[in-house]
């Protein structure tokens, strides 16, 4: 998996382990919303632990190699999305 994004006149093309992304994009990328992942994604065991860049948790970042090692890592059976039931 390469990512491949346009610079001025460029195609740059990187590894999956040069990319870095933040909550948000993180969340995103796992499709899960920036609350439930800042809450209970990241506290689950065995999710690759983050690099931050500066000392508040604005400057977090998720390897996305390591992201997607941990995703293909999950058993199958394990529900996506878990959470409480809504009140009817």
């Amino acid at each position: 998996m390469t990512a491949i994004a346009n610079v001025g006149d460029f195609v740059v093309a990187l590894p999956p382990s040069d990319i870095w992304l933040t909550d948000e994009q993180a969340a995103t990328f796992l499709s899960y919303s920036l609350v439930h992942f800042k809450s209970h994604v990241i506290c689950l065991g065995g999710f690759p632990a983050p690099r931050y860049i500066m000392t508040n948790s604005k400057g977090r970042r998720w390897n996305l190699e390591s992201i997607s090692k941990w995703l293909r890592e999950r058993p199958e059976t394990t529900k996506k999305v878990t959470g409480r039931p809504r009140r009817i």
